[in-house]
C-alpha cells in the first residue's frame, strides 16, 4: 500500500481522444499502469497512472490537454471475495470517504491492484495499515 501521484486529463467526449493519448505516452515509453474513464455533462476525467509521471505530464501538456494532479493510494489486495469489503468498512467506520476507485485483475492472478481517491489520504494509511492487505 502506498500513496502515489494520479494524472487527470479533464477531456470532452469525443471518439478517438483515449486512443490518442494513449499512443503518444506509449511512443513516448510511457507504460500506462492503470487508468479510469467516465463520461459525463461537461469536462470528463481520464485518470491515469503511469510507469513515467513525469514524462507523462510533459507528453501531455504537449498535447495541449488540461491536467490535473493528486495523490491516491494504490492497494494491493488478495484476489478473495470480502477484500475491498474489509477497506470500504475499514475506512467508513473512520469517516473517511472514498471518493471514487478502480483497479482490476488479471484472469488466473492472485492480487487486484485498487487505486483510491479518499477523503483523507494520510488518515486512510493509518486506518489500513494494520489490516495487512498484501
Amino acid at each position: 500500500m502506498a500513496k502515489t501521484k494520479q494524472l487527470t486529463v479533464w477531456l470532452q467526449s469525443a471518439p478517438g481522444q483515449i486512443g490518442q493519448i494513449a499512443e503518444a505516452l506509449g511512443n513516448g515509453n510511457v507504460n500506462i499502469t492503470g487508468f479510469s474513464c467516465s463520461t459525463r455533462t461537461g469536462p470528463s476525467p481520464l485518470r491515469l497512472q503511469v510507469s513515467d509521471y513525469e514524462r507523462a505530464r510533459e507528453i501531455l501538456q504537449g498535447l495541449g490537454l488540461r491536467l490535473t494532479e493528486e495523490e491516491v493510494l494504490r492497494v494491493t489486495v488478495p484476489d478473495k471475495p470480502g477484500a475491498a469489503g474489509r477497506i470500504g468498512a475499514a475506512l467508513g467506520a473512520a469517516g473517511i470517504n472514498i471518493e471514487y476507485a478502480y483497479g482490476a485483475v488479471a484472469p488466473g492472478a492472485r492480487k487486484a491492484e485498487l487505486v483510491l481517491g479518499v477523503s483523507d489520504l494520510s488518515g486512510a494509511l493509518r486506518v489500513l495499515q494494520p489490516l495487512k492487505l498484501g
